[in-house]
């Protein structure tokens, strides 16, 4: 913005100055635009499960979950984002524990999402009612819902997070609440509303397979609160998607971010000016606005975990997706 007076340079930085003493600002004295563009901090990144496994693995020796460390997690750091997280809006995390060991209950006003990765025995109870989590399966821990976790197998398990942790900070509603004893009461059977077998999730997505394909997407599956109808949280949506083989997806650009899981398969991700070939276990992330597509580059089917803050945007009015062949 250019600022048209007869006064001089010096007076309009003592009247600047006058104003910050008085806890005011005159964005007009500065040039450019009224309202600036923000280029994102979250940068296109990707994660290879090859290098976080043995990492993962590894911290067991340096933490036993206990009060006042109580999720052993490696979280996913993009470069760009000054909190250490995967996304500007979404945390991303893979927690690990080890045969026996629990992860005392506390509950906290982020909304966090489990999808289960690897082993048997692992739990998250969520309010009372028991998730026995094999792979694949997912789980919705919603805000200032009491959960811990554990591990009855007979080998670690792990799984990933998905917290709408940023959010909630932006707004400065960050609250955290340890439960009196490590472990809550069973109470009832998992509701539908927060356990969403992969059974069941993987037939749907099958299918959907059988009808058109979304040239964008291929096969995209979201999943659907049972109550609402609409996205699992108002700040977080999930999806699977299939890719079959040989499949090239239209470019396209949405307002809204996007973290990856790679359930199976091999394939290639074009973000903007990069492009990240991935395989079984990896992760990336697809930031605002970018450009994007996918590839399937193997002979079998390739799957796909997501977390997106669309509905977030949705409800701001604030999404739009459109080509960018």
């Amino acid at each position: 913005m250019t600022v048209q007076t007869a006064r001089t340079v010096e007076e309009l930085e003592a009247y600047c100055a006058r104003l910050r003493a008085a806890g005011l600002d005159a964005p007009w004295s500065r040039p450019g635009p009224l309202i600036p563009p923000k280029p994102t901090a979250t940068q296109p990144r990707l994660w290879r499960w090859r290098d976080v496994e043995p990492l993962l693995r590894e911290s067991a020796e340096f933490l036993s979950p206990h009060r006042g460390a109580e999720r052993r997690v490696l979280r996913l750091h993009n470069p760009g984002v000054p909190e250490r997280t995967a996304a500007h809006s979404l945390v991303l995390a893979v927690q690990y524990l080890l045969p026996g060991e629990v992860a005392p209950a506390h509950r906290h006003s982020p909304t966090a999402i489990r999808f289960m990765l690897h082993g048997e025995g692992a739990y998250t109870t969520v309010d009372g009612q028991k998730c026995a989590m094999k792979p694949g399966d997912l789980v919705v821990t919603p805000g200032m819902a009491w959960h811990d976790h554990g591990n009855e197998g007979n080998a670690p398990v792990f799984w990933m997070d998905v917290l709408d942790w940023q959010v909630v900070r932006f707004l400065e509603n960050l609250t955290f609440e340890p439960y009196p004893d490590d472990q809550q009461p069973t109470l009832r059977n998992p509701g539908r509303d927060i356990f969403f077998p992969w059974s069941e999730t993987y037939a749907a997505l099958l299918r959907r397979a059988e009808q058109e394909a979304d040239p964008f997407d291929d096969v995209l599956l979201e999943y659907l609160d049972p109550v609402t109808g609409g996205s699992l949280r108002p700040t977080v949506a999930c999806y699977l998607q299939l890719l079959r083989p040989g499949v090239r997806t239209r470019a396209h650009r949405e307002t809204s971010c996007a973290v990856y899981r790679v359930v199976r398969g091999q394939g290639a991700t074009t973000v903007d000016e990069q492009t990240f070939e991935w395989g079984p276990g990896d992760f990336f992330v697809v930031p605002p606005r970018a450009r994007h597509a996918h590839l399937n580059l193997g002979s079998e089917p390739a799957v796909l975990f997501s977390a997106q803050d669309v509905p977030l945007l949705k409800l701001l009015r604030l999404y739009r997706m459109e080509p960018a062949d």
